[in-house]
């Protein structure tokens, strides 16, 4: 799809769509700051970031050719993704000790090279959102060490934001998209965490064939299919946007298929949820490195451009502590992220806030998982009792992490040893893995259901103030 990078009829429409809000001055006022990236600037900053790159030992550098006929007039091309590299494991620990990848490496960055044309050379095409945490709990990788490690991820003191943004957490798979003009012709870079593609079509996505392009196709796929429901005009629109700006967005992509904790079964077929924006800078100075666009700025443009986005509150400082207590009690939810913004309306950090429902459900899957691979390895030496002892363990650590009360803590232990104790059963006769790994929400509810029980337990937790 061909097209030219005057915006100003873009723009317009994006605060014709907002007029009357509140919000439609401070989103204009965004739109006529955004400078677009200089070509040449890019590319400056693109060598200068991959050569620290492939000098960093925790850094891994993979490139792949994109396939014939992908990009266009006959233009040969290389995408090359870096991610945080480790053996074994998350990638947590990296993070945490290493204020230089903090900075400077996001959950997604990918570059392009071309050979020939007018944007010979090796550009940034996607940097998706910077690494942050939460507390213990808060973060689905992390299950031990400093419960307040989520402040060096803050580029400014907590105390010194004015008002936070609170974004409703969608529980599905990382998207990442973003949009650049080749030669004249607009081409989508998309994928998932550290795998991404280049494409024009569906027809483009097929062409990347190897196996670590299983999910950034299921990704693409997705996109495309949400893209055709748009129509020509709006995709056109968001096209000329992205590419102009720059910005890459980050989504979560909902499947019936492939579901976690949240159940999803009302859907039909996969749904794309914007989240944010993000904006690739390559080498950001230490009070802006974050790359993040003022969360409800961002699902303004996004929501006038025609994208579905995740619902946002802005909250006073005053009263995050009260809005925290409600995120742990809510139910049939993952959680919130707050973004924390300072008097200037820039983004200082970003904190994860799960439910107790959301901790205490995954937390049983996991151990569902290690019960069922345990029991179709070695049936023989099996053991329930011991299946329950290592759940409420781990329910005694959460309890630890959370400030949870005995009572609750108490009413999530029975149900989830009935559940476990069920579950296996099952297994055993009528359950496959998929009813384990992409339908446990499924299952959670069809227990519920047969035995009569609830899951929409009274949550009683005393933590404190995140200013303590």
């Amino acid at each position: 799809m061909a097209g030219c990078c005057n915006v100003e009829d873009v723009v317009e429409f994006i605060c014709s769509k907002l007029e009357g809000k509140p919000i439609c001055e401070d989103v204009r006022n965004h739109l006529l700051s955004i400078s677009p990236t200089d070509f040449k600037e890019n590319q400056t900053a693109t060598e200068g970031w991959l050569r620290w790159a492939r000098h960093e030992n925790h850094l891994k550098v993979i490139s792949a050719g994109v396939p014939t006929g992908v990009l266009p007039n006959g233009l040969e091309g290389e995408i090359i993704d870096v991610k945080v590299f480790t053996k074994r494991g998350p990638d947590d620990a990296i993070y945490d000790k290493n204020k230089e990848i903090r900075k400077r490496v996001a959950r997604g960055n990918s570059f392009l090279h071309i050979d020939k044309g007018p944007e010979a050379g090796t550009q940034c095409v996607l940097q998706a959102m910077k690494k942050f945490t939460g507390g213990l709990g808060d973060d689905d990788d992390r299950e031990m060490g400093d419960n307040l490690v989520w402040k060096k991820y803050f580029t400014k003191p907590i105390e010194e934001a004015d008002k936070v943004i609170a974004t409703k957490k969608a529980n599905g798979e990382a998207a990442h998209l973003s949009c650049c003009l080749i030669d004249g012709e607009y081409v989508w870079c998309g994928g998932s965490k550290n795998v991404h593609l280049m494409f024009r079509k569906k027809d483009d996505i097929k062409k990347y064939a190897e196996s670590r392009f299983r999910i950034a196709r299921e990704v693409c796929e997705t996109v495309i299919d949400s893209l055709d429901k748009m129509g020509d005009e709006a995709e056109l629109r968001l096209m000329k946007f992205m590419a102009w700006s720059g910005y890459t967005a980050v989504f979560e992509i909902l499947s019936p298929d492939h579901q976690h904790v949240v159940d999803l079964s009302y859907l039909s077929s996969p749904k794309l949820k914007f989240i944010t924006w993000t904006k690739f800078d390559l080498d950001p100075k230490d009070d802006d490195c974050l790359g993040a666009i003022p969360p409800h700025i961002g699902i303004e443009i996004a929501n006038a451009l025609g994208l579905s986005c995740v619902s946002y509150d802005i909250i006073t400082t005053s009263d995050l502590d009260q809005r925290m207590a409600k995120i742990r009690q809510d139910y049939n939810s993952e959680g919130e992220v707050l973004y924390f913004m300072d008097k200037q309306g820039e983004v200082i950090g970003l904190l994860k806030k799960k439910t107790v429902w959301y901790i205490m459900c995954r937390a049983i899957r996991e151990k569902l998982r290690a019960g069922c691979t345990s029991k179709a390895k070695t049936s023989e030496a099996f053991s329930l009792p011991k299946v329950h002892q290592k759940m409420e363990t781990r329910m005694n650590e959460i309890q630890k992490w959370l400030s949870l009360d005995d009572t609750t803590l108490q009413d999530w232990k029975n149900l989830a040893n009935k559940f476990l104790s069920w579950t296996l059963h099952k297994f055993e006769t009528d359950f496959t893995w998929d009813n384990i790994i992409d339908k446990y929400p499924v299952t959670w509810k069809q227990f519920l259901e047969e035995n009569k029980e609830t899951d929409h337990i009274v949550v009683k937790c005393y933590e404190g103030s995140l200013k303590k």
